[in-house]
């Protein structure tokens, strides 16, 4: 569904077709992706960001979309010097992280700081910082009028804007049910695509 056919399903829904309601219609399509983006973790929303690294530079910007971390390394490139080498960083919380750089560990290690990583050992020149992460579901609005989750799940949408346009209008009742459906419906997509990512038959090794 589109957002034209979402705005006009919603109201619906709500049985709510005053001005007031209509006007704000951007105003809760906001609103039900702020609490998507908290609550859905797919692959479909996973993305990869390459950060060069700067000598002398601890902390790194997040990219715009980020949603949160699924896998965080540092490439080196350089098959004359120490050759290509892939190694993997551990998530810690800000106290942790204080410590790890503290020890004598040389891991690689970093934490999430107002919108920045903080990384440690630091990032040598010439090594680039390889992330894969969750993207926030794009906005949803009269220009771009549909995304990947209004294509493949637009209950998800319809549930979430029927719960806002239900609280604006203090129906509270309606919104909690209509909130409860949203999150089924976020768990119900989650599950399958742990299904589709990991069901089916071992690989096999043959030989001859």
């Amino acid at each position: 569904m589109n957002y034209t056919e979402l705005r006009a399903a919603s109201i619906a829904y709500a049985d709510r077709y005053d001005t007031e309601v209509s006007g704000n219609i951007d105003t809760y399509v906001i609103m039900t992706e702020a609490r998507i983006n908290r609550l859905l973790k797919t692959r479909k929303q996973s993305a990869r960001a390459y950060i060069l690294g700067v000598d002398g530079k601890e902390y790194y910007p997040l990219p715009p979309d980020w949603a949160g971390m699924r896998n965080l390394k540092i490439t080196n490139p350089n098959p004359i010097t120490t050759g290509y080498s892939e190694d993997p960083m551990s998530l810690l919380d800000p106290t942790s992280f204080e410590l790890h750089k503290k020890s004598s560990s040389k891991d690689g290690a970093y934490c999430i700081i107002d919108n920045q990583i903080q990384v440690y050992p630091l990032i040598a020149e010439g090594c680039s910082m390889e992330m894969v992460y969750f993207q926030r579901v794009p906005n949803l609005n009269a220009i771009d009028d549909t995304n990947w989750l209004s294509t493949d799940n637009p209950d998800i949408y319809l549930a979430g804007m029927t719960a806002e346009i239900s609280l604006f209008a203090k129906d509270y009742s309606a919104a909690d049910g209509w909130y409860e459906r949203l999150a089924t419906a976020v768990g119900e997509l989650e599950n399958v695509d742990w299904v589709e990512r990991w069901s089916g038959d071992p690989l096999q090794i043959r030989l001859g």
